[in-house]
């Protein structure tokens, strides 16, 4: 059965992952814009060279104008620094698990099924963090989508909210009340309900509910 613990541990790792593809395209068309730039310099030391009055001396000096081409540092890419940053703070987290040599975010994400739920809970943590420092710098919320017309299992409003970071077979709901778990009688239908938990369920299992099917996800 899924512990509630590995289902946050999951749904954090799928919003990590598409926050990381942002930064990866935004890296990549900075890095285009800085060789556009640096491209630049030699067009700057044409146009002094035979656009200017004089060959040497004053403003048309192209001298003068190489040594600003070349004192004039290339522009860091901040946001290859920065997804290369997370990468390593993800490496870091991984370094004990299996199949080294793959991205580390998706060796996490494998592991997770198999972890202790108090390894996912700092797991989660640890993502959480992570996309929460991405997703500031694309400015951008979280995945997110209303779940309109369903009603809460635990709580009864219709505040449901899908997480659709990732494949849609892997969606998650959560209440937008932030309301917790009580475990043990909560009534919620949450797998493995844990007190002091946010409530989390598969969307599968929030649509099968409502139309009366049996949950689909039993690992």
């Amino acid at each position: 059965m899924t512990h509630p613990h590995r289902l946050h541990a999951t749904a954090a790792a799928l919003s990590l992952g598409a926050a990381r593809g942002r930064l990866t395209r935004n890296a990549e068309a900075e890095a285009a814009q800085i060789a556009a730039e640096a491209l630049e310099a030699p067009s700057v030391l044409r146009s002094t060279v035979y656009g200017g009055r004089h060959a040497s001396g004053g403003h048309s000096d192209p001298t003068a104008t190489a040594y600003l081409v070349a004192d004039r540092p290339f522009r860091v890419n901040q946001w290859q620094a920065l997804a290369d940053d997370i990468t390593a703070h993800l490496a870091n987290l991984a370094q004990h698990l299996p199949a080294a040599g793959r991205d580390p975010l998706d060796r996490i994400r494998a592991a997770i099924p198999a972890m202790r739920p108090e390894i996912a809970h700092a797991t989660t943590t640890a993502l959480v963090h992570l996309d929460e420092i991405a997703r500031r710098k694309l400015r951008t919320g979280p995945d997110r989508s209303p779940l309109r017309g369903v009603a809460c299992p635990h709580c009864g409003e219709r505040q449901l909210m899908v997480q659709t970071a990732g494949p849609i077979d892997a969606w998650t709901v959560v209440c937008a009340t932030g309301r917790l778990c009580a475990g043990t009688g909560c009534g919620c239908g949450m797998p493995g309900a844990v007190e002091g938990v946010a409530h989390i369920w598969w969307r599968a299992d929030v649509i099968g509910a409502v139309a009366g099917a049996a949950p689909t996800h039993t690992e």
